[in-house]
């Protein structure tokens, strides 16, 4: 587990993911219609239905990119065929493998503005959340309403031409706890706290009410690209990073 920036490599057809080890992927979600149609190919009718719920088609789309590119990094490292993959949630809507497989995969999946991460590891529970650095907020008015008093704090302390910046990461890094936990935001956000001034390293600060629970996680920002904001949350402290461009037609054939 690192501290600084990761790299972001190309990866090979004999990749494996082994217990020490946390996979990250970035793709871009803007793919051409044949890309797209190929994705769609693979989905579960309910994972269609949702797409063509949306009521803008960029979004379908990109909701059928990001879940189909899931089923086909899934389908790799299970060695099963990407198609054949089913889902279960939970109440709070995170996904799971659906079915037995002899496999304890964790995975995670988070897109914004275009840009989609996947998370995978085996035997930790992980999250990760990716934000485009675009938007539109005031930091001071939302960390107020849903931030811990100590957040709040450090992001009133930091000069106001900072703070944009260090809400996303604060954002991103809170919502990565959450999804790993298997909780949504009603669970609340002013509960625990994590670091959010600036060169200091993403990490899980307290968790109210549970001394020590803070300990058992770790924390890496993931810096997808320019304009954005990432985070990851792993459970426990030994191990091992790796980062990835997915390009979804070496994807596509790689099996």
């Amino acid at each position: 587990m690192r501290h600084s920036p990761p790299v972001w490599r190309s990866p090979s057809a004999e990749l494996s993911l082994g217990r020490a080890d946390v996979h990250v992927w970035r793709l871009s979600l803007e793919q051409n219609p044949q890309q797209t149609k190929a994705c769609r190919e693979l989905l579960s009718p309910d994972e269609l239905e949702r797409a063509d719920r949306f009521l803008r088609s960029e979004h379908g789309a990109h909701f059928a990119v990001s879940r189909g590119a899931l089923r086909i990094l899934l389908g790799h490292y299970l060695s099963r065929e990407p198609g054949g993959l089913s889902f279960r949630y939970s109440a709070r809507g995170k996904p799971s493998l659906g079915q037995p497989l002899g496999s304890d995969i964790q995975f995670n999946l988070s897109h914004s503005a275009g840009l989609a991460i996947f998370a995978f590891s085996r035997g930790r529970r992980l999250g990760a959340d990716i934000e485009g650095g675009d938007r539109r907020v005031a930091p001071e008015q939302i960390a107020r309403r849903f931030f811990s008093p100590r957040e709040v704090a450090d992001l009133e302390s930091l000069p106001p031409a900072a703070r944009k910046q260090a809400f996303l990461h604060c954002w991103t890094r809170k919502e990565a706890y959450l999804k790993a936990i298997g909780s949504g935001l009603s669970a609340g956000l002013d509960g625990f706290s994590v670091s959010l001034r600036s060169g200091e390293p993403a990490h899980l600060l307290e968790i109210d009410g549970q001394p020590g629970e803070a300990g058992r996680w770790r924390m890496q920002d993931l810096a997808p690209g320019e304009g954005y904001a990432a985070a990851l949350c792993v459970e426990g402290a030994e191990w091992e990073l790796r980062c990835f461009d997915g390009r979804l037609p070496v994807v596509l054939t790689r099996r």
